[in-house]
């Protein structure tokens, strides 16, 4: 009996050294995917921090205002083109200049025509 009991324990302590050694096994394998993960979200961070600075950069008023007039060909604007509201219902009409449902035209440059 003492012999099935001994027997029985040795195995006990085997199976529980296995299971031990796999749980620890499994959690190092856990802990280096985390420590992986972790300097994944530091290089993203200095990633962002990049972006952040660079977006800033890019969105300078001074430099847009460079680009818009390099590229849009835009003018200043004249004191002249403010409109009181008072007269702006006399410059727009109450009734569209042309029917916006003709084919083959270009409704809305004709009516900027008619309004010039």
């Amino acid at each position: 009996m003492h012999k099935l009991f001994n027997a029985f324990l040795v195995l006990t302590v085997l199976v529980s050294g296995f299971l031990l050694y796999s749980m620890e096994h499994e959690t190092r394998g856990l802990e280096r995917q985390i420590a992986k993960y972790e300097r994944s979200m530091a290089v993203d961070r200095e990633d962002m921090k990049l972006l952040s600075a660079e977006w800033s950069s890019l969105t300078r008023p001074d430099r847009i205002e460079q680009l818009a007039q390099q590229h849009l060909k835009l003018q200043t604007m004249q004191a002249i083109q403010i409109v009181p509201m008072a007269e702006v219902a006399s410059r727009v009409p109450a009734e569209p200049v042309i029917k916006l449902e003709a084919q083959d035209k270009d409704p809305i440059g004709d009516i900027l025509q008619k309004m010039q």
